[in-house]
């Protein structure tokens, strides 16, 4: 929730030609990210409205996905765990090692974009348009089948219950 309401304030107060200073400063914009999503508290079910309103706003999205990889995998609590369970030389190594993967992927989604033409924020919201409805039918009553299927194999298992003794 906290996640969508981020998400609404960035797409209520950001402005709307983040698009020139992004595109103009590429890997600014991802250290910024990757900066911001360090100490932030997130999640990747959070995380994921935050960026979607960034890259609406024109976010590249080689940035977006910085933010994505490094926020959930270097939160808070995973470096304090890190810290504890190795050492402080364990965590350099990790922070180092989710850093450099994450802005080498997000420059190569952003070659990957650039080399296709297709500009981020156009496809924002329309994930519905990208397969024909004819293939959306097909693949919603699978998941429902797989569902259906899994639920009656829950309910034929006997529960068991617990004993103290």
């Amino acid at each position: 929730m906290i996640g969508i309401l981020i998400a609404g304030i960035i797409t209520f107060y950001f402005p709307d030609d983040l698009t020139v200073w992004a595109s103009d400063h590429r890997f600014l914009s991802m250290l910024v990210m990757l900066i911001t999503g360090i100490p932030m508290y997130v999640c990747a079910t959070s995380s994921t409205p935050i960026a979607a309103a960034l890259i609406l706003k024109g976010l590249n999205p080689g940035a977006a996905l910085v933010f994505l990889l490094a926020g959930p995998a270097t939160n808070a609590a995973t470096i304090n765990i890190v810290k504890n369970i190795f050492n402080t030389r364990a965590l350099a190594i990790y922070l180092s090692m989710i850093s450099i993967t994450s802005l080498a992927m997000g420059f190569f989604l952003d070659f990957v974009y650039d080399t296709l033409g297709v500009q981020a924020s156009a496809v924002v919201g329309q994930a519905s348009k990208i397969f024909p409805e004819s293939i959306q039918i097909v693949a919603a009553a699978i998941l429902g089948g797989l569902i259906i299927f899994n639920m009656a194999l829950n309910l034929k298992q006997p529960v068991e219950h617990a004993h103290s003794h």
